[in-house]
């Protein structure tokens, strides 16, 4: 089995660049966007196995992103992960009432970014493999 391939979106590009080297030392293959029409573009070639979005972006905005992704029943089961400065509790509502599995607001520790990560990449429990 390949690397797991996770796809970051987010207009700031320094903060991009960041996550980005923050999950390739744990050895993931990572996918950039700046905006969420370049993420379903990088979808269309691509799908990745879990996205990490901001909320705040031109184009197309997190939200939106995500309404698409869900739209679209082959990439509906991907997990979905919003990392942003919307940190008021009615936001972080908004986000876990649409659905996505984690929000984790702005700034973040990169220990809890991974955490997140690797609980929604983590294989299903098997107990027959640990014989």
């Amino acid at each position: 089995m390949g690397k797991q391939q996770i796809l970051v979106v987010d207009d700031r590009e320094a903060l991009l660049a960041a996550i980005q080297d923050i999950l390739e030392i744990e050895g993931y293959t990572i996918l950039t966007a700046t905006d969420g029409m370049k993420a379903l573009e990088v979808m269309e070639e691509t799908r990745p196995d879990l996205i990490v979005a901001d909320i705040l972006m031109p184009q197309m905005d997190g939200y939106a992103f995500y309404e698409a992704v869900r739209a679209r029943q082959d990439w509906a089961s991907i997990p979905f992960i919003f990392l942003t400065a919307k940190a008021e509790r009615e936001d972080v509502s908004k986000g876990m009432d649409l659905g996505v599995e984690e929000y984790i607001t702005k700034p973040f520790e990169p220990q809890e970014l991974l955490l997140a990560v690797r609980a929604r990449l983590a294989p299903p429990e098997n107990h027959e493999s640990d014989v």
